[in-house]
């Protein structure tokens, strides 16, 4: 999906997430996340225990927004999203986005000492797998440019 610089460097710039999931019950469910954003998607680490996580292995397809903080309507900005998401298997992918997770949040090495850990990782945090939110369709809103001003990118 081919962004362009500005939208690139909101999301370089922000952190959190809001995913949009479906319980078993067609209810829908938000969580907030941290993301990294690379190679066109959006990656996260997650316990695949959470609501948000057994959601995604009955329905991939998801929900999304990253905003930043607005104290009048000429400051809002963000992205708004639709795709699919799901647990990044390919071992070099998973290595790739953990890395770049790394560079956005060093604190997580604290916790993950290695990528290798990542594998059993759950096992022993309790937490923690790779997650990739690849979208189909993103909408950039930024009312800094003009008031409702959208602009709307497709896979």
């Amino acid at each position: 999906m081919k962004l362009p610089d500005a939208v690139r460097d909101f999301l370089a710039a922000h952190n959190t997430l809001t995913l949009a999931t479906t319980n078993a019950d067609g209810a829908p469910h938000a969580c907030d996340l941290f993301y990294a954003y690379a190679d066109d998607a959006f990656f996260f680490l997650s316990d695949p225990k959470t609501r948000h996580i057994q959601n995604l292995a009955r329905e991939p397809r998801v929900s999304a927004t990253i905003h930043g903080a607005a104290r009048g309507w000429q400051d809002v900005r963000g992205v708004q999203i639709d795709g699919t998401a799901a647990r990044v298997d390919d071992r070099a992918e998973r290595a790739r986005a953990f890395a770049q997770y790394l560079v956005k949040y060093a604190f997580v090495r604290e916790f993950l000492p290695s990528v290798e850990m990542l594998g059993r990782a759950h096992e022993i945090f309790g937490v923690v797998d790779v997650f990739k939110l690849t979208p189909r369709w993103l909408r950039w809103i930024d009312n800094a440019e003009a008031f409702g001003y959208k602009a709307e990118y497709q896979d």
